[in-house]
């Protein structure tokens, strides 16, 4: 098809009228179509370079060199050379470059695939457009039918991928919060353990001091109970000697006494006590 459109470029340029554009810049279209046909793209898009510097405004040279920038696979520079003559009056050269930019879109938007799925969607639905456009100027243009249905299709692929990605991102994201809750249920399940361990912890600790203190206290108490018998054994030691001190000091005295009496007083008599008789008075003698 794009052999087609150079032979009817190449017819254009050959029928031209001189005034159109440049001997020179007419010249190094004509060789960059000969090269073009041979395949050589690189030099031919050189000649289409010059010829440009000459002719900037030619519909031709601009659409030649488009060619040539999509066979050199530079689908963004050649979607720009496309675009020069869509403004051209002849409505030919508008549906061809309409149909080449769907054509470049395509593979330009392709490419992004992998690297940016939502760019190479919207380049594809641009390149549907040019079709359309296309199909309106020219409804006998097949290749623009088969290219239209073509690219359809891989627009639908690339949604359904792009709507698997976004399930996918959304069961990660799903996946991650849920394992997020598990994983901050398992931490509240487990800082609960640990509280009921703290909270046991202290539990123990608590009743081993209660222990401790209760051992202490009975301690305390057997060593007062100790201390107060053996105060009390102390006490009781001191009370006996006292006592027989006391006994011994009682008999001494007495003894002074009974000898004191003796050396210092006469016995006056014996005091006796008689047995009353019955209905008789008492009866006291003294001695």
């Amino acid at each position: 098809m794009i052999k087609r459109l150079l032979l009817l470029i190449l017819c254009v340029c050959l029928f031209a009228p001189p005034c159109s554009a440049s001997s020179r810049g007419k010249s190094e279209v004509k060789k960059g179509n000969i090269l073009y046909d041979q395949g050589q793209f690189e030099e031919a898009l050189k000649s289409y370079e010059e010829a440009l510097s000459d002719l900037p405004n030619s519909e031709i040279v601009n659409f030649n060199l488009g060619d040539a920038l999509y066979k050199t696979k530079d689908y963004k520079a050649a979607i720009g050379q496309f675009e020069k003559t869509l403004v051209a009056e002849d409505e030919a050269i508008e549906q061809k470059a309409s149909y080449n930019i769907g054509n470049a879109k395509y593979k330009y938007g392709i490419g992004f695939e992998d690297s940016d799925l939502e760019q190479a969607i919207d380049l594809l639905e641009q390149s549907l457009r040019h079709y359309e456009r296309a199909m309106e100027l020219d409804a006998e243009d097949e290749d623009a039918k088969f290219n239209y249905e073509f690219v359809k299709k891989e627009l639908e692929r690339l949604k359904q991928k792009q709507q698997q990605q976004q399930q996918q991102q959304q069961q990660k994201v799903d996946d991650q919060d849920q394992k997020q809750q598990q994983q901050q249920g398992d931490d509240n399940e487990q800082e609960q353990q640990q509280q009921q361990q703290q909270q046991q912890q202290d539990q123990q600790q608590e009743e081993k001091n209660r222990d401790e203190q209760q051992q202490q206290k009975d301690q305390q108490q057997e060593q007062s109970q100790d201390q107060q018998q053996d105060q009390d054994k102390k006490d009781q030691q001191q009370n006996v000697q006292q006592q027989q001190q006391a006994a011994e000091l009682s008999e001494q005295q007495a003894l002074k006494l009974l000898e004191g009496y003796s050396q210092d007083e006469e016995p006056k008599g014996l005091y006796k006590e008689k047995i009353p008789t019955s209905g008789l008075p008492e009866v006291y003698k003294d001695w």
